[in-house]
């Protein structure tokens, strides 16, 4: 079983490093491929069984402002959705659009993150505790 969830923790950190490599065409590029990176330590970190609880709450709390950030322009794309696809072109009389991709890119992240930790946590059987490889043998 240990294995199937080191292949689910791969399979979410490279999804993340995938979505930080489609960010490098994106107008503002080193905040959103930062992001993605350090959102996929999370899970690419504990393929190694190693947990960093600093990084798993930066990103956390990174992802939450990020949603914050987007939630307006996500709002902004569900009053308009009948009229909108979310799959076309950047433009900007209509940011919304882009925004309700972040917002979605961030909860995929946020949700690979938690998910993540849970199987970690629930796998383990005791409390998470930092840098601890004992609790997961």
């Amino acid at each position: 079983m240990t294995y199937l969830f080191k292949v689910i923790y791969l399979i979410f950190g490279l999804t993340l490093l995938g979505f930080a490599s489609l960010q490098f065409n994106d107008p503002d590029p080193i905040i959103w491929v930062s992001f993605y990176v350090i959102c996929a330590l999370v899970p690419l970190l504990l393929v190694a069984n190693k947990f960093y609880r600093p990084l798993f709450w930066l990103a956390v709390v990174i992802c939450t402002l990020a949603i914050l950030n987007s939630a307006p322009g996500a709002y902004q794309y569900y009053l308009h959705m009948k009229e909108e696809p979310l799959m076309q072109g950047m433009n900007p009389q209509k940011p919304y659009i882009e925004e309700c991709r972040e917002f979605l890119g961030v909860l995929i992240a946020l949700g690979f993150i938690l998910i993540s930790v849970m199987i970690k946590k629930l796998t383990a059987g005791s409390p998470l505790r930092e840098d601890d490889d004992s609790q997961f043998n």
